[in-house]
């Protein structure tokens, strides 16, 4: 599915629930409303707490929080405007399917979209700018944004909101979907690349801005379909995925790391060394998770294919899960379809790739582990997962099945 509206919901309710233990420490006030949520959480329940007060993010996408309790907010502007969805221009899909780089993906769209070629709007592709032409320069118009906010007075809620980050608009830019505070660094999947950016002087804005890797999207393919899900790995390096927009990734070291037409999750070292593909085959998966015991999971988005479902996917280090992107404009025969790869382990299924475990979910949007803090025994060991058609957040538990995983204990947890 087209998944960046999930993406937002989640995003605020990530803000909510994991961020209002965080800040209800800061006071005395906020300790008693601690001590009645603990007590409601002993029956299992989760109490839920506007964080961000009055303020208003525009247009959420992911957060995370540093050890000071501050939240950084990764905000979109671009999507559909300056990050296109092929839905919206289908006379380029075969050139897109074509292509293998940024670098190719620049230039397409500059033949494309030269000044005077495009007569009327098309889709969200307008005269953005004002200049009188719709051209390619209008995909520069709109920055994506990392938003900072605090709690600076310690009553629990936030009152000081500042611009972390700007100036993410080029014409190949993707959208910001994923941050993630470590070490004293903000990084941010904003493809082309992962950024990562630091604020020296403690005034809520970056003045250190580096590209840690450069690659990433060269086709146009379903918007949403974008960087995201950044998290630390029991090894310490830094994890993040890929919808199905291609990597095409040279390393510092060298090395040519190329899955044009996949999804994936990939890894590289805080400073941005030893880059490398950790799994791929995926198609829009959001935000993949680790276990207690640094097993990798992911609820992956379907294709939008009749009878097709969702899937809750175990993701081993060089595993294939089968998804490519030209499967998506497949409508009368597509392998996807007609092979059964979406579907869990069956008799006589191909075995070049890893079956997902469940077919499972709706619109999966936000994943996340139960980290072991913060929340009631009653969550202890959860997945919990936000699904954007409904506005549900559902949780399982992923257990041993002999060298793979099931799932158990899925239930819903607002309705």
């Amino acid at each position: 599915k087209n998944s960046l509206p999930h993406l937002r919901r989640a995003a605020v309710g990530l803000l909510i629930l994991a961020l209002g233990p965080i800040a209800a420490a800061q006071s005395q006030k906020s300790r008693q409303t601690r001590s009645a949520d603990i007590s409601a959480r002993g029956t299992g329940e989760l109490v839920l707490h506007k964080w961000s007060g009055e303020l208003i993010v525009p247009d959420p996408v992911a957060c995370a929080v540093d050890p000071h309790g501050r939240v950084y907010v990764a905000a979109t502007t671009r999507r559909k405007v300056g990050d296109l969805d092929i839905r919206e221009h289908t006379m380029w899909i075969p050139d897109d399917v074509g292509l293998s780089s940024v670098e190719e993906k620049r230039a397409f769209l500059q033949r494309e979209l030269a000044p005077g070629k495009l007569r009327a709007p098309r889709g969200m592709l307008k005269d953005h700018n004002g200049d009188g032409s719709i051209d390619w320069k209008d995909l520069t118009q709109h920055t994506e944004r990392i938003y900072q906010l605090r709690d600076t007075d310690g009553d629990g809620t936030a009152d000081k909101m500042t611009v972390f980050a700007e100036g993410f608009n080029t014409e190949v830019t993707g959208i910001a979907a994923g941050v993630l505070w470590h070490d004293g660094w903000v990084y941010a999947t904003i493809a082309p690349d992962l950024w990562r950016l630091k604020d020296t002087d403690d005034d809520g804005v970056a003045d250190i801005r580096e590209v840690v890797v450069h690659g990433f999207g060269h086709h146009i393919a379903y918007a949403g379909h974008d960087m995201h899900g950044l998290t630390v790995g029991p090894d310490g390096r830094i994890y993040w995925s890929i919808g199905d927009k291609g990597v095409n990734v040279t390393s510092k070291e060298g090395r040519k790391f190329f899955h044009p037409n996949e999804g994936a999750v990939m890894r590289v070292e805080p400073d941005g060394s030893g880059f490398e593909v950790f799994a791929h085959g995926l198609r829009n998966p959001q935000e993949p998770a680790f276990d207690d015991f640094g097993d990798l999971f992911c609820v992956d988005n379907d294709a939008d294919q009749p009878g097709e479902r969702e899937r809750f996917v175990y993701i081993p280090e060089a595993s294939d899960t089968g998804w490519r992107n030209n499967f998506q404009y497949m409508k009368t025969d597509s392998p996807w379809m007609r092979e059964g790869l979406w579907k869990p382990r069956f008799p006589g299924q191909a075995a070049y790739f890893l079956p997902t475990l469940a077919s499972y979910s709706d619109g999966p949007a936000g994943f996340k582990f139960e980290p072991g803090t913060a929340l009631s025994e009653a969550q202890r060991g959860m997945f919990l997962l936000n699904e954007f058609p409904a506005g549900k957040m559902k949780a399982f538990r992923a257990e041993r099945d002999g060298a793979s995983f099931k799932m158990v204990d899925a239930r819903v947890l607002n309705d």
